[in-house]
């Protein structure tokens, strides 16, 4: 396949590493969350935080794993749980993973996913709304600029927490959607 048609698909071709932990990610999320969930989506947070490749720290909060869980932030609710959950390879990072969206689990899935993200900022946008539309929570939107580019100690370009965070969830349904075993029970929009 020529490396310019690679390039042009971009999301549309599953990632080879995250066939790899499709499985764990399947079983995990079926056990917290039940049979009936898409767990799809959750491989698909894997696929838009590490490209489903075990990474440490991206962030710079000091973030392990697949889904970049972070220790200092959820350390209280994980590790008594999973004392392994930030360990390379351990399944018990899956678990916790999947227990910790259990937690903040909302519908529609795409408010749970940029919660995940951005914490709790998309709740209150859509309380603004009164609605749970992408669109409707979107243009309550009322957040800074944050820097993307950065070169020595000065910022080269900043983008809009709001498009940050409101890009993320439709990430993670274009990565998820693409590994789909059945159709979903779950409303994601």
């Amino acid at each position: 396949m020529p490396l310019f048609f690679c390039f042009t698909l971009g999301w549309s071709l599953p990632l080879h590493d995250c066939l790899k932990i499709a499985k764990h990610t399947e079983s995990a999320s079926k056990n917290i969350l039940g049979k009936g969930f898409p767990w799809w989506y959750n491989l698909g947070v894997a696929h838009v935080e590490t490209g489903c490749r075990w990474r440490q720290s991206l962030d710079g909060h000091g973030s392990v794993g697949f889904f970049q869980l972070t220790p200092k932030f959820l350390d209280t609710y994980l590790r008594p749980i999973y004392p392994d959950y930030t360990k390379p390879y351990s399944v018990q990072h899956f678990y916790a993973f999947t227990t910790y969206l259990k937690i903040i689990l909302v519908k529609p899935l795409w408010i749970t996913y940029q919660r995940y993200n951005g914490g709790d900022w998309v709740l209150k946008e859509c309380k603004r709304a009164n609605s749970d539309r992408w669109q409707d929570c979107k243009a309550y939107c009322r957040r800074g600029m944050v820097c993307v580019w950065k070169s020595g100690a000065h910022c080269k370009q900043y983008k809009s927490a709001c498009e940050i965070n409101y890009e993320y969830s439709q990430k993670v349904y274009r990565a998820g959607v693409q590994y789909r075993t059945h159709e979903d029970v779950y409303r994601f929009w």
